[in-house]
């Protein structure tokens, strides 16, 4: 190295030697402004990826839809109910079914609608397929109209696991088997059994785009938030 270019670094050297060091505060504020930076980058992340994922499963979600009946009691009912055409109770007074639906706030229904001479008292739903049995519990409403009916009615977290149940064994045959004080056995068609997936379907789909709509939500929430602190 030449004589001057040693005395220059040597310059530069005392020069950045002199330079105050910044304080804690301003220390802070760099970190802090660091962070948020980091955040904004997630959140716009964060952004882009739920849009993108709506943006695939909203035409989905209206498809299938268009498949279902939308019906709501306003005196009775708080939520309407998406009911697959298939089982709905005014074609199928006297028979023997399975009957789910999804509400307009993302819960899935499984109602066990039974008929015959005599009551059964049934408490609880049990399938079975390739010999794995699953049984379901609820609560069951009974009246007498041309015979003796049965509801018993399955909230959301039991619904969905036996709508898993038919659409894992969805190629078997599926035996449902009614059981109180007395029982009841018959088996689920092919007809019901794609009504009763296309239900899982759609349920799935709607709280999967719930979810997206509400994360996309708050990312833009946050993006306002780190952009307003950067701005200062």
């Amino acid at each position: 190295m030449s004589r001057k270019s040693l005395i220059f670094v040597i310059l530069v050297g005392l020069l950045v030697a002199c330079q105050p060091k910044p304080s804690k505060v301003e220390q802070m504020r760099a970190e802090k402004r660091y962070q948020d930076s980091v955040s904004l980058c997630q959140q716009e992340q964060t952004l882009r990826y739920s849009d993108s994922l709506l943006q695939v499963l909203l035409p989905q979600s209206d498809s299938l839809l268009k498949m279902f009946r939308y019906e709501k009691n306003d005196r009775f009912e708080n939520h309407g109910h998406y009911i697959h055409p298939l089982l709905r109770t005014v074609i199928q007074t006297q028979r023997n079914f399975l009957q789910a639906s999804v509400s307009d706030d993302m819960k899935a229904v499984v109602r066990s609608y039974y008929y015959g001479v005599k009551y059964i008292h049934h408490s609880s739903v049990l399938l079975t397929a390739d010999d794995v049995t699953n049984d379901f519990h609820g609560e069951a409403h009974i009246f007498e109209a041309d015979g003796c009916h049965e509801i018993l009615a399955l909230d959301n977290d039991e619904a969905i696991r036996l709508l898993q149940f038919v659409s894992t064994f969805a190629s078997s045959r599926i035996k449902v088997t009614l059981s109180g004080k007395g029982k009841c056995v018959y088996y689920l068609g092919d007809k019901d059994k794609q009504a009763l997936i296309e239900t899982l379907r759609l349920q799935t789909l709607m709280n999967g785009i719930r979810q997206l709509e509400n994360q996309s939500r708050q990312a833009s929430l946050q993006i306002q938030k780190y952009k307003k602190r950067l701005e200062k």
